[in-house]
């Protein structure tokens, strides 16, 4: 891939470019792989035996190769060394003291890869390395007034946005401003695909600060730059490109980077304002008072979420999108989220709290003036949601009321104490079915007994015997209806059809 640079910047200096130069008048002897488009950040040269230690990564050496001429069965080791050390091409002098480039030389770089290149005699590698020095001191130019360019983007009143418009024309890039859940909030370019986006919610959700680069094939990179501190992450950077960037490049997305990190956490401020607000109104509604919080949000041109309402109550703090403003409220109260939304939302917002992966517990749909209602409905659901390690629960008479509590694992227990050893013998479980058989007849001796096949005097003997070794007496009400509860707790649950 040819190497692509903004309109408004000079050409990266690379391998690729360099061979294309024509006052250098090099030869392609071979093109190599990818590092033929990497940024060079210098040019050495070296007739020694072994170089590397006076090189480092996207280096490239030039040498007249007295060391290969003199014996050209070191060029596969040479070649591998200065693969090891990150070289990115050989340029290789010819009319000194070989004028052809070694085949031994050229058959080692075709084996690796590696660019290699003819310097003819003409050339001198002097103004080589003055065509690297002369483009990098371009490109740092041009970096500082990229810089100053997005610095001033960052001063409109659309400021983030402005910044990647800005960032995204500097580098010939596509750029987006992501918020902290991955949501694009700006755009240019053609913007980030939905794989970037994934890998940017991956980013965000480790709560950590970071920057993750990721190389594609032939020289296509992407970045992910997340935004804010660790605990507090606003947003995250994402940019794709063509061509890697070199080190004046790099400086002008960081700058980018920390101006878009300096918006987010002012406007961070702004927005926990409006949160804390939100949020107290929200309370007065709940606590009845219905008209306030209708008249607080009608000076700001909004209304109250339209009837019929649910609300919902999630273990931990929680946010709702923006797109659902008007039709969602949100407070937090004690380590919790309280959402009251229009029950025709209910689906968006739980979409939304689905990604604090925490219980949710929702009311029956309601009205305003029933919303403290609605509030207890939603905390008797997430307690359900809890003890059953359910995502959310919805509230429901039967599985949420008192009777509803004898499902819960401890109070099993409990009633699995009571009964002590008595289900695990054969007449202890003989009589703790006939109770049973008893209760599902509302306690009619008559009816059991048919059904039993008992006399009613035997099976009243044996129920009566039973609540006496529980120390109950199944003649008073409370005792029997504690009995009830006990079997209703130990019962095995229905076999799905």
């Amino acid at each position: 891939m040819a190497p692509r640079s903004s309109p408004r910047s000079p050409v990266v200096p690379t391998v690729e470019a360099m061979a294309a130069e024509p006052s250098l008048a090099l030869r392609g002897i071979v093109v190599g792989d990818e590092r033929r488009a990497t940024p060079i950040s210098w040019i050495a040269s070296s007739d020694l035996p072994d170089p590397t230690p006076f090189l480092a990564r996207d280096h490239v050496l030039l040498t007249t190769g007295r060391q290969l001429v003199e014996d050209d069965g070191r060029a596969p080791g040479y070649v591998r060394a200065l693969v090891d050390a990150g070289v990115l091409a050989v340029g290789f002098g010819t009319g000194l003291h070989a004028d052809v480039v070694p085949p031994a030389l050229v058959d080692a770089c075709l084996a690796a890869d590696l660019p290699l290149l003819e310097v003819p005699y003409a050339t001198s590698f002097l103004a080589i390395i003055r065509w690297n020095a002369e483009r990098s001191t371009a490109r740092e130019r041009w970096a500082a007034e990229a810089q100053r360019s997005i610095a001033a983007a960052a001063s409109r009143s659309d400021g983030a946005a402005a910044v990647v418009r800005a960032l995204a024309r500097e580098l010939d890039v596509d750029a987006a401003l992501l918020d902290d859940r991955a949501r694009v909030r700006s755009a240019a370019g053609r913007g980030v695909d939905a794989a970037l986006v994934d890998e940017a919610l991956a980013v965000l959700r480790a709560g950590r600060r970071a920057a993750r680069a990721t190389d594609g094939p032939d020289g296509a990179w992407t970045l992910v730059q997340t935004l804010g501190g660790a605990g507090r992450l606003h947003g995250a950077l994402a940019i794709a490109g063509a061509v890697a960037l070199d080190a004046p490049a790099r400086s002008v997305a960081t700058t980018a980077a920390g101006l878009l990190d300096l918006a987010l956490s002012t406007s961070q401020v702004a927005r926990d304002r409006v949160a804390a607000l939100e949020g107290a109104i929200l309370e007065h509604a709940l606590a009845g008072d219905v008209a306030s919080a209708s008249a607080l949000l009608a000076r700001v041109g909004e209304a109250l979420p339209a009837e019929p309402i649910v609300v919902a109550i999630v273990a931990g703090a929680a946010s709702v999108d923006a797109d659902l403003a008007g039709t969602a409220l949100v407070a937090q109260r004690d380590g919790q989220t309280v959402v009251a939304a229009s029950a025709g939302q209910r689906t968006a917002v739980a979409a939304a709290l689905d990604a604090a992966r925490a219980p949710v517990g929702w009311s029956a749909p309601s009205s305003w003036a029933a919303a403290g209602t609605a509030l207890a409905q939603a905390r008797t659901a997430l307690g359900r949601s809890r003890r059953l390690a359910l995502a959310s629960a919805t509230f429901d008479p039967g599985a949420d009321g008192l009777l509803g509590l004898l499902d819960d694992p401890q109070v099993r227990a409990a009633a699995t104490a009571h009964l002590g050893a008595l289900p695990t013998t054969q007449a202890g479980a003989r009589d703790l079915a006939l109770a049973r058989t008893w209760f599902a007849h509302d306690c009619a001796w008559d009816a059991a007994a048919r059904a039993t096949g008992l006399h009613r005097h035997t099976l009243r003997d044996r129920v009566v015997a039973l609540g006496r070794s529980l120390g109950l007496d199944v003649a008073a009400f409370a005792d029997r209806a504690t009995l009830w509860a006990w079997l209703q707790a130990t019962a095995e649950p229905a076999a799905s059809p």
